[in-house]
């Protein structure tokens, strides 16, 4: 399937396809330069600007890349795995905050776990709750509910939500979903401040917009090389996954 760069699935050989009509000169130009041109196979470096999305028991559970960086899987890190790659989770190097977290999805030592992919992080969610509670989901799955919470972290991947017969995390949802809080994977404490912001079993929660930021800039390899491409440049690329 066909896709824009800055939309592509990372981790995964890509093929250039060609360019947008609005690409310009010195556009093309500099991806001349880096010897990006139509058939050209190139690789997105993962790290910063993405999400993965993995498989472990019976459950998508989606998170950041730089939060996945923690979980060891055997002799390698978890971002080291590449999409369809199974593995053992064999040691969690994180704080006790985050191994809380970890071990209320069920990512744990000993779970055996499968990368389905790399995606890129989306920008923030905002969503209703109880008719009137607006919620925001930012890249990493955290949730800031009203200006009040800007200095609180109350993460949004752990909130499963039920959509059309369906369990998916609250930061996975798109804009016009609507469903049902379904369970919160998390601790009493965290669990008691997003009920008390109405995040809680049973409530309908709707997903009113997303709010895309600006296109990273892609660190790629090419022919061996690495490149920087602008971030105006990520969406006129089209490419698909070979």
């Amino acid at each position: 399937m066909q896709t824009t760069l800055n939309m592509a699935e990372r981790k995964r050989g890509l093929k250039v396809t060609g360019f947008h009509e609005s690409m310009g000169g010195y556009g093309k130009k500099l991806l001349a330069g880096m010897g990006i041109k139509k058939g050209v196979k190139i690789e997105i470096e993962p790290g910063h600007v993405s999400q993965i999305l993995l498989q472990s028991g019976g459950k998508e559970i989606r998170l950041g890349y730089e939060s996945l960086m923690s979980i060891v899987v055997g002799n390698r890190r978890l971002t080291e795995l590449a999409p369809g790659e199974l593995g053992t989770i064999s040691a969690l190097e994180v704080g006790r905050g985050a191994l809380v977290k970890f071990l209320a999805l069920g990512l744990k030592v000993g779970t055996i776990i499968e990368v389905k992919k790399y995606v890129p992080g989306p920008g923030p969610l905002f969503v209703e709750v109880q008719g009137a509670h607006i919620a925001i989901v930012n890249v990493e799955g955290f949730v800031i509910a009203g200006e009040e919470l800007y200095e609180y972290d109350l993460p949004g991947d752990v909130v499963f939500v039920e959509v059309n017969g369906k369990e998916k995390q609250l930061s996975s949802m798109k804009p016009g979903e609507k469903g049902k809080i379904s369970s919160i994977a998390a601790n009493s404490e965290l669990a008691a401040e997003l009920d008390r912001h109405w995040i809680k079993k049973g409530n309908t929660i709707k997903a009113l917009h997303r709010h895309e930021p600006e296109s990273h800039p892609l660190m790629v390899l090419v022919k061996g090389k690495c490149h920087h491409i602008p971030k105006g440049l990520t969406k006129k690329i089209h490419v698909k996954v070979v």
